[in-house]
């Protein structure tokens, strides 16, 4: 059980002192040199790194107006382990873009049909009427198709 202790405060160590490494001169927190930290972190077995990892992530969140970075690393120069902001759907009918996009193609769709349709009655109409000249269904001059005397 020991081991297991120990070997918790060396990973803890050496987490400490590579994110220490990794974060720019400029940005190191309490106004203390890199080295100064390091020899901080190595010399106080548990509370330098602890001390480390608290205030470097307090700086790292002061920066960026109180949010705290969701990365293993605290300095602004993340390892690219960001974690996804917004969960991609996982079929098309969970995502809204889709749908939305799906709605407006069945909507134009429709508008087309629509307007097919239209014309199409349009133009039948218009071949109708353009065989009448005068003379109904029988065929004689004067007679109208439902059969009642011209007046």
């Amino acid at each position: 059980m020991r081991v297991v202790l120990y070997i918790i405060v060396f990973a803890l160590a050496l987490y400490a002192v590579l994110d220490c490494a990794r974060t720019p001169a400029e940005n190191m927190p309490a106004h203390l040199p890199k080295p100064m930290w390091i020899l901080i972190i190595l010399a106080m077995t548990v509370v330098g790194p602890l001390a480390w990892i608290i205030t470097s992530r307090v700086r790292a969140a002061e920066e960026r107006g109180g949010q705290i970075e969701r990365t293993v690393w605290s300095s602004q120069e993340s390892a690219g382990l960001h974690l996804a902001e917004r969960p991609r759907p996982v079929a098309p009918d969970d995502d809204p873009e889709f749908l939305a996009g799906l709605e407006r193609d069945i909507r134009r769709r429709r508008r087309q049909e629509q307007d097919t349709s239209a014309a199409a009655e349009r133009e039948d109409d218009e071949e109708s009427g353009d065989d009448s000249d005068g003379r109904g269904d029988a065929g004689e001059p004067g007679i109208p198709s439902d059969g009642s005397p011209a007046s």
